[in-house]
């Protein structure tokens, strides 16, 4: 009796660490996923994007008959296109600049909240991980947002 008590107390205890350690393997790769996924979206939304605006609670990604909104709350990120996508991820901070210049608040001309860089530190677990997006506008993009340019 002495030996199968000893022999289940081991077993009981492997199988408590074991389903720990599995649970917590999961869990974060899951929310790595989700920082991948989030990535790989802002990635190709920035590409794909003929204006980016910076609006009242995160940005607006415009492309011909396609609107791509970015929700960036501090505990989550949501993705708003022909479908919605929440990304229960933190955001740290997030930084919002054209042409070296940071855009801070929305203005009315809608010119002035024009962006091409976004700069976002999101955490995982306990890490801050800083991500960089960056567009490059056209020439053609740009003659268009000021017709004088070419006089």
């Amino acid at each position: 009796m002495l030996v199968a008590t000893i022999l289940i107390g081991i077993t009981y205890t492997s199988y408590s660490i074991v389903s720990k350690s599995y649970l917590s393997f999961t869990t974060k790769n899951t929310e790595m996923a989700g920082l991948e996924t989030l990535d790989k979206l802002l990635k190709r939304d920035f590409d794909r994007a003929e204006l980016i605006k910076k609006d009242t609670s995160g940005i607006l990604l415009e492309s011909p008959g396609h609107i791509v909104k970015y929700e960036l709350m501090p505990d989550f990120v949501v993705r708003t296109s022909s479908r919605l996508d929440t990304f229960k991820i933190k955001t740290m901070e997030f930084t919002t600049l054209f042409e070296g210049l940071p855009v801070s608040e929305v203005s009315p001309s809608e010119e002035q909240n024009r962006l091409d860089q976004l700069d976002i530190t999101l955490l995982f677990q306990t890490e801050k991980i800083p991500y960089h997006y960056h567009k490059q506008y056209s020439s053609a993009n740009l003659i268009q947002r000021n017709p004088d340019a070419i006089h």
